[in-house]
Formats: C-alpha cells, structure tokens, sequence
C-alpha cells in the first residue's frame, strides 16, 4: 500500500497565464500506473488557472499529448470558463473538459476554494466501452 501525505508533493505554480497562484499536490505524480494523474488545487480569492486546451499537434495547446480533464470542486466556489461562457461551481460539481475544449477556472469569491483536478489521455471510459455489467455494479 502507498500513502501520499499532503505537502510531500506540493507546489505553488501560476499556471497559463492567470492571475495569482495555486497551490497545487500532484498525488502519485511518479509511482502510479494508472493513465491519469490527480491534483489537489487550492485557491485563494482572486486566484485562476488561465483558459488553456490539451490537444495533440495543436501549436496553441498547453501540453504535447490531449488529455481530458474533470474538476470536482471540494471546497468554497469557483467560476468555470470556456470563452465567453462562465457558470459557478460549488461543493460536490464538477466540470468536464474534453481534450481540445478551450476552459479556465477562477476564484472570485472572498473564501479560498478547493478542487481535485483528475486528468488523462482521452482512451476511452471503461464503463462507456464494456458497459456497466461488466463491474458487477448494484444499487443494493
């Protein structure tokens, strides 16, 4: 079994061009074998990654591969953005941004804000491809 406490992977980046900085734990970063990596973000009021895209060959993108990405806001609230579009995300919602799909989040609240951050190379939802029997899943 592995444990990651939090701080044993921290870092506090300003990322695409947004405004002020995140505090960020990459959980794993060097020891999963999973195909997708998982960040803690923290946001402090008036905090925001700036809207960016992960698409491959694209000369715009903020990655060399595509990777989708979901944000599940933990803590506080957020304001989600893709171009013009905004909507608030608070406890418990989450955003979903397929590779290439232009978004940003920001803190424009007065608390700070916590989101886990999950993303990956766009390989395909085990669920969608085998459907859910396949997990033996129950509402039971």
């Amino acid at each position: 079994m592995r444990v990651q406490r939090l701080g044993q992977n921290a870092h506090d980046w300003k990322l695409y061009r947004g405004e002020g900085r995140i505090g960020i734990e990459w959980y794993f970063k060097q020891t999963t074998h999973l195909p997708t990596s998982v960040m803690l973000y923290h946001l402090e009021p008036g905090a925001e990654e700036g809207q960016h895209f992960h698409l491959s060959g694209d000369p715009d993108s903020c990655s060399t591969e595509s990777s989708d990405e979901i944000y599940i806001v933990t803590a506080g609230e957020v304001v989600v953005t893709s171009d013009d579009d905004r909507r608030v995300l608070r406890r418990g919602d989450a955003l979903y941004a397929p590779s290439g799909d232009l978004h940003g989040v920001r803190n424009e609240s007065d608390a700070p804000a916590d989101l886990i951050l999950v993303f990956g190379p766009p390989s395909g939802n085990p669920f969608v491809q085998a459907g859910e029997e396949m997990f033996a899943l129950t509402d039971d």
